[in-house]
């Protein structure tokens, strides 16, 4: 991945006065909200628009233009508007407000998208939007196929499929802020007609890259697949049992001689192959498998407290586990906890 100026900000008002949107590529401005339902609708899919407070002078554009198979749209209702498309099913959504938000509603997840974080928007995911008004978007359309043919280039038996990428795009981490980059090259190339990336090899790569920076750069159901494979690859038998069996029984009391007994070698082969090929002690190991339990538990369930969830991963001593969780976190596990509680605090306005 290339490296990201740690001094930039990076956010969707960088892209508000984008040169690439002309009248030559505005497909629509409406003011009757049937035709813009209908007119979107067909770049996109069929899907359910509602004022959400009725006004009089309510209008609504777009732009829209094709880059091979990918597309950007620039879309923005003049009212508060509520949009529900259900499943994409064809393909991924990636939408950065240029200006105002939007609330986000994806399987019962919910956030705000303003920005600084945009919304990464999974085929296989149930949506329902409310985008506020005068808040244009940014939206880069990819087609799930394409995807998944990458990623299997990446993954030769990976499943059918497509990977569901966490939903909240925050442009200033690392891995959003290589994205954006690659958004902002991608528009300054539909702005120059003399840009290389018009060339099919060129944008080929181009769209690798842009692919790669989302399966990488961005938390989703096959990385970790991805990333088993490789240790496959490479790790002998022995260190590879030794994980699943780790994995299926972290709740245990497991010590070296158990896991040495399970995998059918020595201690000291099990030492050597465990720093050969993941650089670690199957113990380390096994704690660092235990904190990512314990991360994931304090992320998803706002009902359990944090020395429940530290007690149930085999971690005795509080005060230890803390220190050592915001070593691998950057934060107590109790703001992780207070985080959780506040997004499940996170309510819509009612629609009307």
């Amino acid at each position: 991945m290339s490296q990201v100026d740690p001094t930039m900000e990076f956010n969707g008002r960088h892209l508000q006065q984008c040169p690439i949107f002309s009248s030559q590529n505005l497909v629509f401005q409406h003011q009757d909200l049937g035709e813009t339902c209908k007119s979107v609708g067909q770049i996109f899919k069929p899907h359910l628009l509602k004022i959400v407070q009725q006004q009089n002078d309510f209008h609504s554009s777009m732009h829209h233009l094709k880059a091979g198979r990918l597309s950007i749209s620039r879309l923005e209702y003049s009212a508060d508007v509520y949009i529900e498309p259900d499943h994409l099913e064809k393909f991924y959504l990636i939408q950065i407000p240029t200006q105002g938000y939007a609330e986000i509603e994806m399987n019962q997840q919910k956030f705000i998208s303003y920005p600084q974080v945009g919304s990464l928007i999974s085929p296989e995911q149930s949506l329902k939007m409310r985008w506020h008004a005068n808040s244009p978007q940014l939206i880069l359309k990819i087609d799930k196929d394409d995807l998944l043919q990458h990623c299997r280039q990446h993954l030769p038996d990976a499943q059918q499929h497509p990977p569901i990428f966490e939903p909240k795009l925050d442009l200033s981490t690392q891995g959003g802020a290589y994205f954006f980059q690659l958004m902002r090259t991608l528009m300054d190339a539909l702005a120059c007609e003399q840009h290389p990336l018009h060339h099919p090899m060129a944008f080929k790569q181009f769209e690798s890259s842009l692919f790669n920076a989302l399966i990488y750069g961005q938390a989703n159901s096959l990385l970790h697949q991805i990333d088993q494979y490789r240790e496959k690859a490479i790790s002998p038998y022995f260190v590879k049992r030794t994980e699943a069996y780790m994995r299926e029984n972290l709740h245990a009391n497991l010590t070296i001689e158990q896991l040495a007994e399970q995998a059918g070698v020595s201690v000291r082969t099990l030492f050597a192959g465990f720093k050969s090929f993941l650089n670690t002690t199957p113990m380390s190991y096994l704690k660092e498998l235990r904190f990512e339990q314990a991360h994931m538990e304090l992320l998803q369930n706002e009902h359990v407290s944090v020395t429940d969830v530290a007690f149930k991963w085999g971690f005795s001593h509080l005060g230890r586990f803390s220190q050592e969780y915001k070593r691998r976190y950057g934060e107590l596990p109790s703001c992780t906890r207070r985080s959780t509680l506040e997004q499940q605090d996170l309510r819509f306005k009612p629609y009307s």
